[in-house]
């Protein structure tokens, strides 16, 4: 877990650090805020439209030759994208090569690995390896800001690649999973609720779980819930820039976010084996919506105590759909195939990050403000809201 934490913590902080990137990027290649956002579209259209090939691999590989493969491969794109010239060539090398690499160390495969090695609870186990999502992007937003400020943002590239190579490979040479998964059935949560009942006896396959609803509701959950948090999460400083917040107290509310999601992770772990999943994250999307609705406060009234509010009601919800769903996916399909299986449904989360991070762009320069753009983020979380409530135990069958 600790591991999976750290793996975590790099990669997402390398991800959600292209906020602060992105005004320079704008800067130096001329470009409209649409076609710079695509950069980091691919990024995220690839970590979701990579999770069966991610999923396969982990269940074939295992996750060392996984991480460490993933690991050189960002590094590489990152030094690339450090030199690269133009925009079409910083698609390529941080969008794609780099892109490609990162979807390798994301919450997917790591969440798996938590979950198989404690699948008697399953939502503490998961939120407390997502701890590093959270602590990486608090680490790593502020510290990009520093190097950009002083030495630019290829500079900024190059350091990453740097601890990619030197923390997670060596890393990750120790990491694994169980040798088997138990083959058993666990005791129902309290009060019955779905958290603590899991059917391996089903001996779930691909095949098997694409006939059942509840997997295609949580492709849904997947889908609009990635098309919510990275809207924000790539926008949002320049949102706070563009409202009269200086750059670098706006990466530190970006950076303390993440701080506080920390707890929200944790929080969301123990809400969801304790009320179960649906209930946990309508709670979670209900303080996303507030988080967000303090933002249009600081908007109409100038007064930048609102931005602390969206630290905190934004935050505690950061991290809770992939903590959610992981865990609800393992309740049903835990097996020998849950990284195959668990990596369709994040395919969902490719095209909802991409369209997300693009949209917020494209909206902002169809309106000229961002306002629009948080409105539409309302709609995706109501959307996974409904969603997560159509999520069924199946009845059992015999094999």
């Amino acid at each position: 877990m600790a591991i999976a934490a750290l793996t975590m913590a790099v990669q997402n902080g390398i991800v959600m650090a292209f906020a602060v990137l992105y005004l320079p990027l704008i800067q130096d290649f001329r470009a409209s805020r649409a076609e710079v956002a695509t950069v980091q579209s691919a990024v995220l259209l690839l970590g979701g439209f990579g999770g069966p090939a991610i999923g396969y691999a982990l269940d074939r590989l295992g996750p060392r030759r996984l991480f460490q493969g993933g690991a050189l491969l960002a590094a590489l794109g990152l030094l690339l994208a450090s030199r690269a010239g133009s925009l079409p060539g910083l698609l390529l090398t941080y969008g794609i090569l780099t892109g490609l690499g990162l979807s390798a160390l994301g919450s997917q495969p790591n969440m798996v690995v938590a979950a198989l090695w404690y699948p008697g609870a399953r939502g503490r186990a998961i939120a407390a390896a997502d701890l590093g999502t959270g602590f990486g992007a608090f680490l790593f937003i502020p510290l990009a800001q520093a190097v950009v400020a002083r030495y630019g943002w290829r500079t900024t590239l190059a350091l990453w690649a740097g601890l990619l190579v030197a923390i997670l490979i060596p890393a990750n040479a120790f990491q694994r999973v169980p040798p088997s998964v138990p083959e058993r059935k666990t005791a129902p949560a309290p009060g019955g609720r779905e958290a603590g009942r899991l059917l391996l006896d089903h001996h779930w396959t691909l095949t098997r779980a694409a006939r059942t609803s509840g997997f295609w509701w949580l492709v849904a959950v997947r889908f609009f819930s990635a098309m919510a948090f990275p809207l924000m999460n790539v926008h949002m400083l320049a949102f706070a820039v563009g409202a009269g917040v200086s750059p670098a107290a706006a990466a530190t509310a970006l950076g303390t976010v993440s701080l506080v999601s920390l707890a929200g992770r944790l929080l969301t772990g123990w809400l969801a084996d304790r009320l179960g999943r649906a209930p946990t994250l309508t709670l979670t999307y209900t303080s996303a919506a507030v988080g967000i609705g303090n933002l249009g406060l600081l908007v109409w009234t100038g007064w930048p105590g609102w931005l602390v509010g969206y630290v905190l009601f934004y935050g505690l919800a950061q991290g809770s759909s992939g903590i959610v769903t992981a865990a609800r996916t393992a309740d049903i399909f835990a097996g020998a195939s849950f990284g195959t299986i668990y990596g369709w449904i994040v395919l969902a989360t490719g095209p909802g990050e991409a369209i997300g991070a693009w949209a917020g762009g494209a909206i902002f320069d169809l309106t000229g403000s961002y306002l629009w753009a948080f409105g539409f983020v309302v709609v995706a979380l109501l959307a996974g809201t409904a969603a997560i409530w159509q999520v069924r135990q199946p009845a059992r069958r015999s094999t």
